[in-house]
């Protein structure tokens, strides 16, 4: 009879913010100069960001939120025990043909020193572990590359539930305690965890009053409002009117992380303008939000949870043969055995506030072993729009989302 062993991939992403109502003045921080190389990286981190979004099924009414980063850093992880058609659908997945995976993996490792060094008044620190069930057997090249260009702490353990609580324990302390712990149970058939985990502490630049939140109505787009807190600003921030829509680029700590919103114009829905979104676009606007005018801001409170399965969005982007049971190839993993991806699920959180941002995100990869109005511009999110938090320099984008009720938990 045959057996089936899962070797799950799990990375986990955090934002949060502090509770002061002042950023400590400081010189401005150097700008990140990425090479042409790493720069083609970020393009198809972006690209990806918005195939993702088109391909999420069924979000009408609902709030939806994504982490690239998260899911592109667990497949690029997961790139480095994969070989032949494996290899190259998974790259094709993430945008990045043309580049070798040895590239790959110093490009992610270029752009992660240079995200956790954008902005000094802002903490983002990334782990990174992988956790092995004793007698299971790891070629040492895949391990040691996880080592050199992701950090990856490795440690084998006995599989039962004091090893629960010690993995459990690990994401606690990397998340800084907002996801308490990404494993419910260890079943008989996981060898292997592998752990992403990027922690971000940032305050907007210029934080909301309390005393100017107001509640008022927010539009559904099935019709009817509901009643919300909006946070109230009026400010110099970077701001464009564009065909269908206009964007607002509002700062975190000294500038280089930043929350981009898009409010869609009245008779166009958030959906029809996330379906508009591909890199050419989003270049076009990030110039144009260079251009800061006074902006009438209000912006509702909202937090929310988000979770899904990727397997089929990940198989509709070209890597439908790494979830094959008798075609994916990750022999660098184990030469003998024969893996093939089990599920890829995807877990979000966020909450917006008037002292910034906090949000995180999980995206686990499963691996089976089978053997045998004032005047002047204005933006008033009073109906669904979108969001997404980006670093300035890089271009990259952290996390982006769809807020169509931000009284919803979902």
């Amino acid at each position: 009879m045959k057996t089936k062993f899962v070797l799950i991939i799990v990375s986990v992403v955090l934002i949060a913010v502090g509770c002061s109502h002042s950023v400590i003045p400081d010189p401005a921080p150097p700008d990140i100069v990425l090479t042409q190389k790493s720069l083609s990286l970020v393009t198809a981190g972006n690209s990806f960001t918005f195939n993702l979004l088109h391909k999420i099924p069924d979000s009408q009414g609902h709030n939806v939120m994504v982490s690239p980063l998260s899911i592109s850093l667990a497949l690029s992880m997961t790139l480095n025990g994969a070989q032949g058609t494996t290899q190259s659908a998974i790259i094709e997945a993430l945008g990045l043909n043309g580049l070798s995976v040895d590239e790959i993996n110093q490009i992610y490792l270029d752009l992660v020193t240079a995200l956790k060094n954008a902005d000094s008044n802002v903490a983002m620190n990334i782990a990174n572990s992988i956790w092995i069930r004793k007698g299971y057997s790891v070629l040492q090249p895949f391990i040691t590359v996880n080592q050199s260009y992701y950090e990856a702490q490795v440690q084998t353990l006995d599989f039962d539930q004091t090893a629960l609580v010690v993995i459990n324990d690990w994401v606690n302390l990397k998340t800084n305690g907002k996801i308490p712990k990404i494993l419910d149970k260890i079943s008989a058939e996981e060898i292997m965890f592998l752990i992403n985990a990027i922690y971000f502490n940032g305050k907007w630049e210029v934080q909301f009053e309390k005393s100017n939140t107001q509640n008022g109505p927010f539009t559904l787009v099935a019709g009817g409002t509901v009643d919300v807190p909006f946070m109230k600003i009026k400010e110099r921030f970077g701001f464009t009117e564009q065909a269908g829509y206009r964007a607002i680029k509002m700062p975190y700590g000294r500038g280089k992380f930043e929350m981009v919103i898009l409010l869609p114009d009245l008779g166009h829905s958030a959906d029809q303008l996330m379906n508009q979104m591909d890199p050419s676009v989003w270049t076009a606007l990030k110039t144009a939000l260079t251009v800061k005018s006074s902006v009438d801001v209000w912006l509702p409170r909202f937090k929310f949870s988000w979770e899904s399965d990727l397997n089929d969005i990940l198989s509709s982007l070209g890597m439908a043969v790494a979830f094959s049971t008798t075609d994916a190839n990750f022999s660098k993993i184990n030469a003998t055995d024969q893996l093939y991806i089990t599920k890829v699920k995807h877990k979000t959180y966020i909450d917006v506030n008037e002292e910034g941002t906090e949000a995180s995100g999980v995206t686990s990869i499963g691996i089976g072993l089978e053997t045998a109005a004032p005047a002047g511009p204005e933006l008033h999110a009073t109906r669904p729009f979108l969001f997404f938090i980006t670093e300035e320099d890089t271009g990259a984008i952290l996390f982006a989302g769809k807020v169509e009720n931000p009284l919803l938990l979902n």
